[in-house]
């Protein structure tokens, strides 16, 4: 397994804040200034949230008094959504005189495609994060399914959550007229899912989303292989 194996199925930019109070006031202005950019479409607006596409590029993006959400499908170039999200968050920050972020969350989305989710499991075992003797899987039954595993590794200023799953596409919910692309939606997946998440306060003015997800993802281009990797 090489990082190049891996699909970035989603990527999330998800930025908090508690002072949003202008929120119901510049709603309107805002997402016109957004759509100054003729990539992007307004799809609603209400008193909780306002919701914007750009199909071109499957991203999404909603704000509301609480946080501003990015969402990639799909991810070919990251850059794309570096570049994106580095341009709309100054504007809806300077509408809403947004000073502080709570909190930051970076998260991203592999899929390893698989034959079968037994293989996938056998992948998760092969880590030896999950490490349970056969003497205890004894215990309660005769063999050990859905080895999933959830872990926090804590650092000073940013937290990863580390999911590893297997997955399987349930071809029975998906519309006939809906083209499905293999590589990032395969009939059977390991999913690799990691959260990057800050835990102090940030100012909107110090922080730079190009460059914020360009180390995150340079960090896991160095190291998810090797951590998931079995010995």
């Amino acid at each position: 397994m090489v990082f190049s194996d891996l699909k970035l199925n989603r990527v999330i930019l998800e930025l908090r804040y508690d002072r949003g109070y202008l929120y119901l006031d510049r709603c309107g202005r805002t997402h016109l200034k957004i759509l100054e950019d003729p990539e992007w479409e307004f799809v609603q607006a209400s008193p909780e949230i306002t919701l914007l596409k750009n199909e071109k590029r499957n991203l999404a993006l909603n704000f509301n008094p609480l946080n501003i959400r990015f969402i990639q499908e799909e991810v070919e170039n990251l850059n794309q959504f570096k570049a994106k999200t580095s341009k709309i968050i100054p504007i809806i920050t300077t509408e809403l005189e947004i000073k502080t972020f709570k909190r930051i969350g970076n998260r991203y989305r592999f899929i390893l495609t698989v034959g079968s989710i037994e293989q996938g499991e056998k992948l998760i075992r092969k880590t030896g994060i999950l490490n349970i003797s056969e003497d205890k899987v004894s215990l309660f039954g005769k063999s050990m399914k859905n080895s999933n595993i959830v872990i926090i590794i804590e650092n000073e200023y940013l937290n990863y959550r580390i999911e590893l799953k297997t997955v399987e596409r349930d071809d029975k919910k998906i519309p006939k007229n809906l083209r499905i692309n293999e590589a990032f939606n395969p009939k059977y997946g390991l999913l690799i899912d990691v959260d990057i998440f800050t835990v102090v306060d940030v100012k909107t003015e110090d922080f730079n989303p190009d460059d914020f997800i360009q180390k995150n993802y340079k960090v896991l281009e160095n190291n998810l292989i090797d951590f998931v990797k079995g010995g």
